[in-house]
């Protein structure tokens, strides 16, 4: 019999850095907007809030973008690989918390893609929360997108959707 879902999510916070920042677009804008949005809620819900950076960016290019910086009380992992699970530790810290996982940040054809991939091999639950993930221009999220080959395993959903999930979760478990 397996156990029942968490009733929170972990927030994974993907190269929130500012060496991703492109050329400014209102698609950018809108999408970085969202994370906000996102990592507000998360840490209004107690939600374990992960931030991975990428080792490529060096100096003021490493940095965390305005307005998305960790907390004191976050971790940060550093990833070598295409993936936060290229860093032991950010595996054994989710794998603690037995998921499930929001994705947001950059990107979605190469960030994002090799950590819901990653999660799946590791049986792990995993959302991409599409409002709330940069990509570049032509990068679309279509039928072709090679995240639909997970579909059976991934959630793709808006920041709404994420966070009344985890309220009728909540009110389910509290039912008398």
């Amino acid at each position: 019999m397996r156990a029942p879902p968490p009733l929170a999510h972990a927030l994974v916070c993907l190269d929130l850095q500012r060496g991703r920042l492109g050329t400014p677009s209102s698609t950018e804008a809108e999408a970085l907007g969202a994370c906000q949005d996102a990592l507000v809620q998360a840490r209004s819900l107690r939600w374990p809030v992960l931030h991975v950076h990428s080792r490529l960016h060096a100096g003021e290019a490493a940095r965390s973008i305005e307005g998305l910086e960790p907390l004191p009380s976050e971790a940060v992992y550093v990833r070598n690989g295409p993936s936060p699970f290229s860093n032991r530790n950010f595996t054994l810290a989710v794998q603690a918390l037995g998921g499930p996982l929001a994705l947001i940040g950059f990107g979605l054809s190469d960030t994002v893609l090799a950590t819901a991939f990653a999660a799946a091999d590791r049986d792990l639950g995993c959302q991409v929360v599409s409002d709330a993930v940069v990509s570049p221009p032509g990068d679309r999220l279509g039928p072709r997108h090679p995240l639909f080959g997970l579909m059976s395993q991934l959630g793709l959903v808006t920041r709404e959707d994420l966070f009344q999930q985890g309220a009728r979760r909540f009110a389910a478990a509290n039912m008398p």
